[in-house]
């Protein structure tokens, strides 16, 4: 029997109108209607006066009809708890996964990366003679790219059984010093630390070049040179009004004294320079790069200032 069913039957048991049960529970006769029709429900305080009234319990009032719809409730909340908590596992568990995921991608991805390419050459004196090896490598790892020079070291040492660019320069080096030998190291084509650029007799279209070189290993210096300009905390190169650059048609070598004095005039090349910070750059080669290509060749230069 549903709720309103038993209301109605016990108030008709106990002779009581509508109007007279709603006075004893303390609501009003349309609600006492309501509740027979099952339109609405007694809230937990109008079950307990209703229990009062007919003098049943509120288990016998409620003749497990109400019981039902609460344990149904209390099923569903549960079911509904369930899922949620499922889904927040699953969740969790997901971002678990999509972190290791990254992480490890990212393990692999450096594991990848073997840095920037480097580029280092050894020039070694040995029984008189000048002779050099040069190493492209994998900053990170060591491991050669590209590798040359003269036969001279390969046929002793036989460099090409070793994969670490390290390791052979240091091969090279310690079989050069057992022999009463010397090597000297370049990074990045950039003679400047072992040689000195002194500018004399500056004008805006020519200067005097004075070579300072005590490199125990034969640098070899051509006619060749280009100019930049520093604009805005970059160097910049001028445009050239001619190609006449005589380049690679001589050699020059420091004297005795390790001095080399060179005129260089660029009036065919770039004209009168105007105002402003230069420098000039100059290709040179040791004499062992014997054939003479692009990868031969290293750089040295000077700052200048036109007023």
């Amino acid at each position: 029997m549903k709720l309103g069913e038993k209301i109605l039957k016990l108030r008709k048991q106990k002779g009581l109108s509508q109007e007279e049960l709603g006075e004893k529970v303390g609501v009003t006769r349309q609600t006492i209607s309501n509740w027979e029709l099952g339109e609405s429900l007694p809230n937990p305080d109008g079950l307990k006066q209703l229990s009062r009234v007919f003098n049943v319990s509120i288990d016998e009032l409620l003749d497990n009809d109400i019981q039902n719809i609460l344990v149904e409730k209390v099923s569903n909340t549960e079911k509904l708890s369930s899922l949620i908590l499922k889904i927040i596992i699953i969740l969790i568990i997901g971002f678990v996964i999509y972190i290791s995921f990254v992480f490890i991608n990212k393990i692999i991805e450096k594991s990848k990366d073997t840095g920037r390419e480097i580029e280092e050459s050894i020039y070694c004196t040995i029984y008189g003679e000048s002779h050099g090896y040069s190493i492209k490598y994998a900053e990170l790892t060591g491991e050669p790219l590209e590798s040359g020079g003269d036969s001279y070291f390969d046929d002793i040492l036989d460099l090409g059984k070793y994969n670490d660019a390290h390791q052979i320069f240091n091969i090279i080096n310690d079989y050069v010093k057992k022999n009463g030998g010397n090597c000297n190291m370049i990074e990045n084509k950039d003679l400047n630390d072992l040689v000195n650029i002194e500018i004399k007799d500056l004008t805006n279209t020519s200067m005097r070049i004075i070579i300072h070189d005590t490199n125990p290993n034969r640098i070899v210096y051509g006619s060749d040179f280009w100019i930049e300009k520093y604009i805005n905390g970059n160097w910049n190169s001028i445009y050239e009004t001619g190609e006449n650059y005589a380049f690679d048609d001589m050699a020059y070598f420091v004297n005795n004294d390790g001095i080399l004095e060179m005129n260089q005039n660029w009036m065919h090349m770039y004209g009168e320079l105007p105002k402003g910070i230069y420098r000039i750059i100059k290709k040179v080669f040791f004499e062992s790069d014997i054939p003479i290509n692009d990868s031969n060749y290293f750089y040295i230069w000077q700052e200048f200032e036109i007023k």
